[in-house]
C-alpha cells in the first residue's frame, strides 16, 4: 500500500513538472507576437525623438525618446504582447500635446531590439527603462510616471515594484493576473499552472505609488471586470477611468478629448510638486 502511494505520488510530481515545463515550452508562442523591425518612426507623425537603446535581457533593446519643450515629468511607456513600438505610434501622437518628455521600449525580440522576449525578459526591460532615466539621466523618481497597456501593464508595475518612489502608475486595459487569464482562456491546457507571472493583483495591492486604471467597457480581450477588480484590491490613492464604447485596443480613439483631458489632469497632478521646474529638450 505505502509503494502504491509513493509511486502515486511521484506520478504527481512527475505530471505537475512536466506540464510545468510545456507552460514553459509554450510560453513564447502563447503571449509574445512581437514583429521584428520598424516599418515606421515618430517622425512619420511629425514628432521630435530620437533613438536610444539600452543593454538588458542579455541584448540591447531599442527605444524611443520623444521630448517636449516645456515638460513637467516624464512617461514611461511599455506596449502590448504584439506588434512593436510602431504600432504604438498613434497613441503616441495623442499623448504629444500633454507636457511629458516619453520614453517608450521595445522588448527583448521586438522591432529592433535583440533576443527573444519572455516573462523575465519584459520584466527586466522595464526596469532598465526606468534606471535609464533614474540613474543613467538623474531623474528623480517622483517625475517619472509609468503607463503600461495590456502586458505592457505587468512590465510597468514590476518595473513600480523595484522603484516603488515613481510619481504614478497608469494601467490600460489590464488584467488581475496572468494565471487568472489562463485559466479563463484555456482552463483545460497546462497554461492553468502559470503561478507568479504579472500577478497584478498582489502588486497593486501593495504599491503605495497613485494609480490611474483605465479600462474599455466593451473590451473583449481582458474583461472589464479585471480592472474593476485590480482596482479594489489596489491601495490608495487610486482613480479609475471606464471607456464607454471603447474595447482593447482603441481606448484612446473611443475616448477622444474627454478621455485625454481626464488622463491628463491626472498627470498633471502627480507632476505637480514639479511644475514650478519645467525642463526642455533631451533628458
Amino acid at each position: 500500500m505505502a509503494k502504491k502511494l509513493l509511486l502515486a505520488l511521484l506520478g504527481l510530481i512527475f505530471a505537475f513538472t512536466a506540464s510545468r515545463a510545456v507552460v514553459k515550452i509554450m510560453e513564447p508562442g502563447f503571449l509574445f507576437h512581437p514583429v521584428i523591425g520598424l516599418e515606421a518612426n515618430p517622425g512619420f507623425y511629425g514628432m521630435k525623438y530620437m533613438d536610444v537603446v539600452m543593454q538588458s535581457g542579455g541584448g540591447r533593446i531599442h527605444g524611443w525618446y520623444l521630448p517636449k519643450p516645456e515638460a513637467y515629468g516624464f512617461i514611461v511607456y511599455f506596449h502590448g504582447n504584439g506588434g512593436n513600438l510602431a504600432h504604438s505610434l498613434g497613441f503616441l501622437k495623442f499623448i504629444e500635446p500633454m507636457k511629458a518628455h516619453v520614453l517608450a521600449i521595445d522588448y527583448n525580440g521586438y522591432g529592433k531590439s535583440e533576443g527573444e522576449p519572455s516573462i523575465e525578459k519584459v520584466a527586466e526591460n522595464a526596469v532598465s527603462a526606468v534606471e535609464w532615466l533614474h540613474k543613467g539621466k538623474n531623474i528623480p523618481l517622483d517625475r517619472i510616471i509609468l503607463w503600461g497597456w495590456s502586458l505592457g501593464a505587468g512590465a510597468a508595475l514590476e518595473a513600480a515594484e523595484k522603484y516603488p518612489g515613481v510619481a504614478g502608475i497608469i494601467l490600460e486595459s489590464s488584467f488581475v493576473s496572468m494565471r487568472r487569464m489562463a485559466l479563463e482562456i484555456y482552463p483545460w491546457m497546462p497554461v492553468a499552472l502559470v503561478t507568479g507571472a504579472f500577478d497584478n493583483g498582489q502588486a497593486v495591492s501593495t504599491l503605495s505609488a497613485p494609480k490611474l486604471f483605465i479600462h474599455g467597457a466593451q473590451d473583449r480581450v481582458i474583461p472589464f471586470s479585471h480592472s474593476r477588480q485590480l482596482f479594489e484590491m489596489a491601495l490608495e490613492p487610486k482613480a479609475f477611468i471606464a471607456a464607454q464604447g471603447a474595447g482593447h485596443a482603441n481606448v484612446y480613439q473611443a475616448g477622444g478629448q474627454d478621455y485625454f483631458k481626464a488622463v491628463e489632469a491626472w498627470v498633471y497632478a502627480r507632476f505637480a510638486d514639479s511644475w514650478k521646474k519645467p525642463e526642455g529638450g533631451k533628458p
